[in-house]
């Protein structure tokens, strides 16, 4: 048995990620890499491709539904992916409490604006809320078609 834990969330030192995935036992392929991996060692062609969905399924609910459904599609790959895939389930988490800050964000410039004082604010907050989600969303999706999990800088932490 060795000391090593499965899905390290680093590389060890020397090593590069490994794209051939994990050997049958579930330990470190042969090359290097390890098991269904959050940082690019092993995460499967179609994981990367559901965790690239993931991050862009909230930019076009964002054009949608004005901002208010953007959660919605990270929650349903979450539920799908929560048994499955640690790095889908991961970033879909990711995905969808950032998705929910930026809607609480939207909430809070609604409430600005029916106030009448506050207009000025709920424009800042609409076009912060904008582009902070634009930015974060696309590199959250160039990362994760990397392989790569990528963490939001400014989240609520719901979902794990």
């Amino acid at each position: 048995m060795s000391s090593t834990p499965p899905f390290p969330s680093t590389p060890p030192e020397g090593s590069r990620p490994s794209q051939s995935g994990p050997s049958p036992d579930g330990g470190p392929s042969p090359d290097g890499g390890h098991g269904p991996g959050l940082q690019g060692y092993g995460a499967a062609p179609q994981d990367r491709t559901m965790a690239v969905v993931t991050h862009v399924i909230p930019l076009v609910a964002m054009f949608i539904s004005v901002g208010w459904l953007g959660f919605v599609g990270p929650l349903v790959i979450w539920f799908i992916y929560r048994q499955g895939s640690p790095f889908v389930r991961r970033t879909a988490a990711g995905a969808f409490n950032f998705s929910v800050t930026v809607w609480l964000v939207n909430l809070a410039a609604w409430i600005s604006l029916f106030t009448i004082i506050l207009i000025p604010l709920a424009i800042l907050l609409w076009i912060a809320a904008f582009v902070l989600a634009i930015i974060f969303h696309i590199s959250g999706a160039i990362k994760a078609n990397r392989g790569e999990l990528y963490v939001y800088p400014m989240q609520f932490p719901i979902l794990r």
